[in-house]
């Protein structure tokens, strides 16, 4: 029954748009279509661009719609490593048009590792730009796919997929819609993607002709019409790759009194065509930025912030002037919004360079440096994004001593998310490097801090790979509380993929080794894990049992906040096993603990496993009023998705007590929340208000 005062609302006067009564008002206001981001991530070029007009006409004819209804083209640049794939890409994006859905671009370089890419981390990429929020991304590859399909089922996108090594990289990602257009640069031709009726565009290496033009482009003029013939044969040298022409005309313009028959005979006497370009460019540099450029070879990844840069630099405060030098002789190109970024035939040389002229112990301390940056960094957002009460194994307090916290102020939480987010590849690559360079203590560290984002963010397959190599290192390291925290945490991960079989074997892995080694808090967390690994089976008996342990051993250490999360967790388990009025009590003591912590969106859900408990029990009232205080605490605290799982709820309870109109209203803020972050529950919920009338 529903006991509130009526209200009536009138609205007076020319309204010169639409009016919207509503009795409460939660998140944000969406009238007529669901509200969709319009994401436009195919950037423009900022390099030099010249010719391939051939490629490009061809590329744009094989991507026409005659009649806008056909389905998705795909056409397939394919080609030599730098040989000009993905700019040729970037640069057709741009003739093409806005598309009404947007522009999304995956980078499967950064993406992928020893065992392939990572596809339904991409899709989840895609799925965020597209406006699907965390809260709500389905933990599975076929759920995201599924998800994806149907976010791009409105409205025309077009998809850039740079880098594919595999056509299964390719599938998932191809938009629902008619009119849609996927462009696909790839080092291999993928045979079978013909099958599926795609297009392939050759980019060979530029000819002599077009490789002066893009050197006149960058370097004038009149310094082509004094050697013209010079200019060219250079440009035969350098194969007709983008990048070492680049270099080359950066040589001649740094340098104005160097005359191009020079560079031709110096390439000549280096003997090598594929890398003398580099060669000779690398000997004009100064000595700080020739050995910046060597260590920057050193990095795992091609692209990397200032930050890095300063890390890996014998001087820190010079590190930006030797930048613009790397960058003047477009050893390094800016990519925009602070992101640098070398193409894999440099870093290649940069290596190369590193190991003639640099000892093994020079090499090994510019590693150590690139990871302890990366380290710090990376423990920093861990404290940010997951407060200081989190169990952690690794010592703060002694890994951070006299290191300043990048993530400060209202916005720590987000900025540190958003750091670690970009990053995250760079993160994954610097962890097996620490692996590699015997660096095993800090590899294990960094798996631990990384585990912040993926617990956030939901990279299920990252955060697999991420726990095997920290596993790895921390047995190396003979650091068992580590492994134990790693193994037991990760299965969580499996959970969400389906892979219960591998869950099970982590934890019964991780729980001896945490009685053993007998730290309460490791032990506690462990006994909570298997307590969330038996929910998601259905093992009640199992859940309530390793429960009571991780209680009883929380209680122990005094940690009010693992006893208190572990209650709720317990209450939950005892009213989906049907015992609600032992849960009702359960509950009732959570949100006490939770209260003292204090964390009011623990608190808001506690709430809500009340209102559900008495809903079981048939007391709709008290349901209904613990319910009622749940959306408010929640709604407070901007925990709309919560909020809105309050609401569907309170909305059950209210069709069990023929209260329609409260029905309505829940159901409907529910849906708001929803279309908002972008949640498969949108379908369900409006096809329940639809029954409604």
């Amino acid at each position: 029954m529903n006991d509130r005062p009526e209200s009536a609302n009138s609205v007076s006067g020319t309204a010169a748009g639409p009016v919207v009564q509503t009795g409460a008002h939660y998140g944000d206001t969406y009238i007529g279509a669901t509200p969709v981001r319009v994401p436009r991530e195919i950037h423009p070029l900022t390099i030099e661009f010249v010719n391939r007009e051939r490629e490009r006409t061809r590329t744009r004819e094989l991507l026409a719609h005659s009649d806008g209804t056909s389905g998705s083209k795909i056409v397939m640049l394919t080609g030599l490593p730098g040989v000009g794939k993905s700019a040729t890409a970037r640069h057709v994006a741009g003739e093409l048009g806005a598309y009404p859905g947007g522009e999304l671009f995956v980078d499967f370089a950064k993406l992928r590792g020893p065992d392939g890419a990572a596809v339904s981390d991409a899709l989840a990429d895609c799925l965020r730009s597209l406006g699907v929020q965390d809260k709500v991304m389905p933990s599975t590859l076929a759920g995201r796919a599924g998800l994806y399909q149907t976010w791009t089922s409105e409205s025309p996108v077009l998809v850039l997929l740079d880098d594919v090594a595999e056509p299964a990289e390719v599938a998932p990602f191809v938009p629902k819609a008619p009119g849609s257009s996927v462009l696909v640069t790839s080092n291999r031709r993928l045979s079978e993607l013909l099958l599926d009726e795609a297009s392939v565009v050759e980019i060979a290496p530029l000819g002599d002709a077009a490789g002066s033009e893009l050197m006149q482009a960058m370097c004038g003029v009149r310094r082509a019409e004094q050697e013209p013939a010079a200019m060219r044969e250079l440009a035969g040298l350098c194969g007709g790759f983008p990048e070492m022409l680049r270099i080359m005309a950066a040589a001649l313009r740094e340098h104005p009194s160097l005359r191009v028959a020079e560079l031709v005979e110096e390439n000549h006497a280096d003997g090598s065509q594929l890398t003398s370009p580099f060669n000779v460019a690398y000997r004009m540099l100064p000595a700080e930025p020739a050995g910046l450029y060597r260590r920057l070879g050193l990095l795992p990844v091609g692209e990397f912030d200032l930050e890095l840069v300063r890390a890996v630099a014998d001087a820190p405060a010079r590190a930006r002037r030797e930048l613009v030098a790397l960058l003047d002789a477009h050893f390094v190109v800016d990519d925009g919004n602070g992101r640098y970024r070398m193409h894999d035939l440099v870093r290649a040389h940069a290596r190369a360079c590193a190991e003639r002229q640099d000892s093994a112990e020079s090499r090994a301390d510019a590693v150590r440096r690139i990871v302890r940056h990366c380290l710090h960094r990376a423990a920093f957002a861990d404290l940010a994004m997951l407060g200081p009460g989190r169990l952690r194994i690794t010592d703060h307090a002694e890994l951070l001593a006299g290191q300043e916290q990048p993530f400060t102020g209202e916005r720590a939480k987000q900025d540190a998310t958003s750091w670690m987010d970009t990053e995250r590849a760079t993160l994954a690559a610097v962890l097996r490097s620490a692996v590699d360079g015997g660096l095993h203590r800090e590899a294990w560290q960094l798996a631990e801090a990384m585990t912040a984002l993926y617990v956030n963010r939901r990279y299920l397959l990252e955060w697999v790979a991420a726990t095997d190599l920290g596993v790895r290192a921390a047995e190396l390291d003979e650091s068992p509380d580590a492994v134990a925290r790693l193994r037991s945490f990760v299965s969580r991960a499996f959970t969400d993929l389906g892979e219960l079989d591998r869950a099970r074997a982590e934890l019964d892995a991780a729980l001896p080794v945490a009685q053993r080694l007998g730290r309460p808090r490791l032990l506690a967390s462990v006994w909570e894990l298997v307590g969330r690994y038996g929910d998601a089976t259905g093992d009640g008996a199992r859940a309530t049992e390793a429960y009571g342990q991780a209680l009883e051993l929380f209680t122990a250490a005094e940690d009010l906040r693992g006893r208190a999360f572990v209650t709720y967790f317990l209450g939950c388990s005892q009213d989906a096993d049907g015992g609600s009025r032992q849960a009702l009590e359960t509950l009732r003591e959570a949100l006490r603990l939770i209260r003292e912590v204090p964390d009011e969106r623990m608190a808001g859900r506690a709430l809500t496993g009340i209102g559900a408990a008495h809903a079981r029990l048939g007391e709709h009232h008290a349901a209904t009023e613990a319910l009622h205080e749940a959306i408010s605490v929640l709604t407070a605290g901007e925990d709309h998705y919560y909020a809105a799982q309050a609401r569907e709820k309170l909305a059950e309870v209210a069709a069990a007590s023929g209260d329609v109109a409260l029905q309505r209203e829940n159901l409907r803020g529910a849906l708001a929340v929803y279309e908002s972050l972008g949640s498969p529950r949108v379908a369900r919920v409006r096809a329940e208000l639809a029954q409604l009338g």
